[in-house]
């Protein structure tokens, strides 16, 4: 990924992504990106008993049942430790030395499947001349958890491929409950440099209908340029509005 991002986003998409390639190492099939991605329909989402709440639960998206934890007025570590459909590579947060903060001193990683996604060639997972690729899910995603020694803070979700209908793709991780705003894009520089804006970064509030305060997102893409890869999606979800950030790239809010 560009050196432009700071510091806890960069080791958290980082871990994201070898989070990401590490599942596509452990899953069959290989394949060639030469022709560019192959889509297929991805399989439907179940449907949930509006009178029954453990069927509304778990119809949930990963992605909805992660923030709805995030949103809330505590979040341990521990309270995501079951959450359906997702598959963490460790058992606990791990200790990272390169944090630039100590409310970001841990991390952990996992994986999961974003919905409205069909199936595509990506990077199997294998390094040098063993590399090659596969068919995955697109909206296989890799996801990190940021956050100090009691808690977490922040969210990070990494897909291949660069898409840049960032609402639609959220709308579609939500029921009807849910409210998505746009609230700042056509962003002037990269972050932190007096380059023009490469990453098409985005923010968005976001409302989720059992919870008081809302949650914030950020979303930007790697088109794979220098990497020579498929390139990415990556979002990132704050507990508080990332202001400074916005101001910072001269987003138009």
């Amino acid at each position: 990924m560009p050196t432009i991002t700071p510091l806890f986003n960069r080791i958290a998409i980082a871990t994201t992504i070898g989070a990401l390639l590490c599942a596509c190492n452990a899953s069959p099939g290989h394949d060639s990106m030469a022709n560019g991605p192959r889509m297929s329909p991805a399989p439907a989402a179940s449907a949930a008993d509006p009178k029954d709440p453990a069927s509304r639960k778990n119809a949930m998206t990963p992605l909805n049942q992660l923030l709805l934890i995030l949103a809330g007025q505590a979040t341990p570590w521990s309270a995501f430790d079951r959450v359906s459909g997702v598959q963490w590579r460790e058992a606990e947060p791990q200790a990272n030395p390169d944090a630039s903060s100590p409310n970001l001193a841990y991390d952990r990683s996992g994986t999961f499947v974003l919905n409205g996604f069909g199936m595509v060639d990506v990077p199997d997972g294998q390094q040098g001349a063993e590399a090659g690729t596969k068919q995955d899910n697109e909206g296989h995603a890799g996801v990190t958890l940021s956050g100090d020694v009691g808690s977490v803070q922040s969210l990070a979700v990494l897909k291949f491929y660069p898409s840049e209908n960032y609402q639609d793709i959220l709308q579609k991780q939500f029921d009807g409950s849910v409210s998505i705003r746009p609230i700042a894009s056509t962003c002037t520089l990269d972050y932190g440099t007096t380059a023009a804006n490469t990453q098409s970064n985005a923010f968005f509030e976001i409302v989720l209908g059992t919870t008081p305060l809302p949650l914030y997102a950020e979303a930007f893409i790697d088109d794979g340029a220098e990497s020579h890869g498929p390139g990415s999606t990556t979002f990132v979800f704050y507990r508080s509005k990332p202001t400074q950030r916005i101001a910072a790239m001269r987003c138009k809010e």
